[in-house]
């Protein structure tokens, strides 16, 4: 029932002083409703991104030591339910590194888990039966953690998906390298694209885990920021985002003018010249090579390079760009859906137009800093 008597009300203009509007609204010969929030102004700006990305597939990289993190894991799970929403075709690459890491560590102490090579560079490790166990159990967990806040984001929001998971990767292990036996770790070699098409013409969200299977159906440890490449790559997806816990990012310039300055957009032949400075090699299955150059690197620092090294071969076959981000409230959002330069660094193709005008890819001379 209405709270007044209908005889008590007026039909009046909404520039009507006193009718929810100021006198320095009414002096401006505007009238609008009474709000701080820039709502219209933000939708109105991001909307030639959402149009742009709609219909596009886009893989996401979720490491382990962010699924452990819940405000920041939530955080980003919420955003990237955002993202189905705006029409994107989504594929989440899960890793597993950090539980692992610490399941073996309670088993036999630190430092019983190097590369093979006697070091504590990152990259490929080496995987026994026993600890190809532990990737599945904590690969497992980890996926049903996605999984979980996944359809709860999705369905707060109205919608009504399947997030699937399943035998979608095909690889081979990578055997002797350097005369070092990596046992049961591995490469992919094949992506189920048809199958992956089909869930997303479904409108459903697909999951990968670090695990795939030969031929012969053995098992095998897959990098999964190597997978998240491959399946970017074989998907042909517009985009490759990788979140980091610990991000890091690339400063510096080709002149005194520039030194100090952060550098967002990069393209592929450019971080080339980077890893390779800083003594990173991947070779064609993924598998990545230190050189003595490295050895002054803090693992943060490593890590950043192997996310640049793996991006540059899935834009090799042909993803328009690669993102390496923070994990922080909102940035994928920012990096994706707005006009500023972006929140993290983009890799581009060499003949990539970008939107943004902060392009430094001239002579560069880059450093990281955190």
């Amino acid at each position: 029932a209405l709270a007044t008597d209908p005889s008590e009300l007026e039909i009046v203009s909404m520039c009507t002083e006193g009718i929810g509007s100021t006198q320095d609204v009414l002096d401006q010969g505007s009238c609008v409703l009474p709000s701080d929030y820039p709502f219209v102004s933000l939708l109105r700006d991001s909307s030639p991104y959402i149009i742009n990305h709609r219909l596009s597939t886009i893989v996401f990289h979720l490491p382990g030591d962010l699924i452990s993190d819940a405000v920041k894991f939530n955080s980003v799970v919420d955003d990237i339910a955002l993202t189905w929403l705006f029409g994107m075709k989504i594929v989440i690459v899960i890793g597993c590194r950090q539980q692992v890491r610490e399941r073996l560590e309670q088993m036999h102490g630190p430092g019983d888990y190097d590369d093979g090579f006697g070091s504590r560079r990152l990259g490929v490790r080496a995987t026994s039966e026993e600890s190809l166990r532990i990737v599945e159990e904590e690969a497992g967990f980890c996926r049903f953690e996605v999984e979980r806040l996944l359809n709860r984001s999705l369905r707060s929001k109205g919608a009504d998906i399947n997030v699937v998971s399943g035998c979608f990767v095909t690889g081979e292990k990578f055997g002797s390298v350097d005369g070092v036996d990596f046992k049961l770790t591995g490469y992919p070699t094949d992506l189920q694209i048809d199958k992956i098409a089909k869930f997303h013409a479904r409108n459903d969200v697909v999951l990968l885990t670090p695990l795939g299977f030969t031929k012969d159906g053995e098992a095998l440890n897959i990098h999964s920021e190597a997978l998240a490449a491959f399946a970017a790559g074989s998907l042909g997806a517009s985009k490759l985002v990788y979140f980091s816990s610990h991000p890091m990012v690339l400063q510096g310039g080709s002149d005194d003018a520039d030194q100090g300055q952060r550098i967002q957009m990069i393209q592929r032949s450019n971080v080339n010249q980077i890893t390779s400075h800083y003594g990173l090699l991947i070779d064609e299955n993924g598998f990545p090579h230190w050189e003595d150059a490295s050895v002054h690197l803090s693992e943060d620092q490593q890590a950043m390079l192997l996310k640049m090294g793996w991006a540059t071969h899935a834009i090799d076959k042909g993803v328009e760009r690669a993102h390496i981000i923070d994990s922080t409230d909102g940035s994928l959002l920012e990096e994706l859906f707005t006009a500023r330069a972006g929140y993290g660094t983009c890799i581009s193709q060499d003949d990539y137009s970008a939107p943004h005008p902060e392009d430094l890819n001239d002579d560069i001379e880059a450093g990281m800093v955190q």
